[in-house]
């Protein structure tokens, strides 16, 4: 029992240094840009606070471009994408320009405790379309980014002229709904994130595995075929892993532990996109394939839908999808022609 109290206590002083030291400095990336926007919606307390986004541009420069916004997945940033799934060389044969946001608390990008996913399109991605003159786009997110993704295509409906979707998420508000496992079960509540004794041992913890995150990936089934199989793709998720703790544990504890922020975002029933990629591997350990079941059935049942679907069981799970030729992207450009 001593030894319990004497470790528990040091947790919590080690939390307790990091929470008020805050996220480390900002080191930028020379490959990434930079845009100061406001700390949260305009009716909230947070809204005149400042934040910086980080996010990446590349593949086609040319004024007829189409556009894609990559959303990454969670423990991740926006910086992978160019560097195995949407390489330069394929982006510009289509003609398309990338624009890859890192979302709050990975990679560069600021904190924001307590956010909603749903504000996150206005919040985040309209300053940063707004600064590169982006009118209409394509949007695809990865993992947990097909939160974000669903998230844009309810509020920039009208900027949005397709949505990607790959190993897809659902809300916790739909799991509960259709009786499927969802995250928020596993996770905490927002108010005991606000509990001290629960808060401090947490970051402490984050802190001194910090450096042991970025090889989880091994854990899952999925994790071990690609090591095998695809050592770039592991590489890769590995090295953006890690980056996606460059300002320390305060921001991905805050998000990745949160279930209102996590959990929550737009009825997927609701999302007026027309032109949708569905994909999802039956072989997922990560993300439940019933979520993309559940998505595949309700959405392929509406009106005035275009969705094309794809679900394979080849031995690598969540990351069945992660080519290196784009395909989601061709397959949207060529739904929306």
């Amino acid at each position: 029992l001593k030894l319990t109290v004497v470790a528990y206590t040091l947790l919590c002083l080690l939390g307790f240094y990091i929470w008020s030291r805050g996220p480390l400095p900002l080191v930028k990336d020379d490959e990434a840009r930079y845009i100061e926007v406001s700390g949260g919606p305009p009716s909230s307390s947070s809204s005149q606070q400042k934040r910086v986004v980080e996010y990446y541009v590349y593949g086609s420069q040319k004024e007829d471009a189409s556009v894609v916004i990559l959303l990454h997945g969670s423990g991740t940033t926006g910086k992978y994408f160019n560097q195995y799934s949407y390489p330069e060389s394929v982006l510009k044969e289509l003609n398309v320009r990338a624009i890859s946001p890192s979302f709050p608390g990975h990679g560069g990008s600021d904190p924001q405790n307590y956010r909603r996913i749903t504000d996150w399109p206005i919040t985040d991605l309209l300053p940063i379309l707004t600064k590169e003159g982006v009118d209409k786009f394509h949007v695809i997110g990865t993992s947990y980014g097909t939160s974000h993704a669903m998230a844009t295509a309810v509020a920039l409906s009208e900027q949005c002229s397709s949505m990607g979707l790959n190993a897809p998420y659902l809300p916790e508000s739909i799991c509960r709904e259709a009786g499927v496992w969802t995250d928020a079960d596993m996770i905490l509540r927002e108010h005991k994130l606000e509990t001290p004794w629960i808060l401090l041992p947490i970051l402490a913890i984050f802190g001194l595995v910090q450096g042991l995150i970025p090889t989880a990936i091994c854990s899952y089934p999925e994790g071990k075929k690609i090591l095998d199989e695809s050592p770039d793709l592991f590489e890769v998720l590995k090295k953006d892993a890690a980056r996606s703790f460059l300002r320390g544990v305060n921001g991905q504890a805050y998000e990745m532990l949160n279930a209102e922020t996590t959990q929550t975002w737009p009825d997927p029933r609701q999302i007026p996109v027309e032109n949708i990629a569905l994909w999802y591997a039956l072989d997922d350990s990560i993300v439940p394939p019933d979520h993309g079941m559940w998505l595949e059935l309700t959405l392929q049942n509406q009106k005035k839908r275009n969705v094309n679907v794809k679900r394979e069981k080849k031995g690598l799970g969540h990351f069945t999808y992660m080519d290196t030729d784009a395909a989601m992207l061709r397959t949207l450009l060529k739904m929306s022609n």
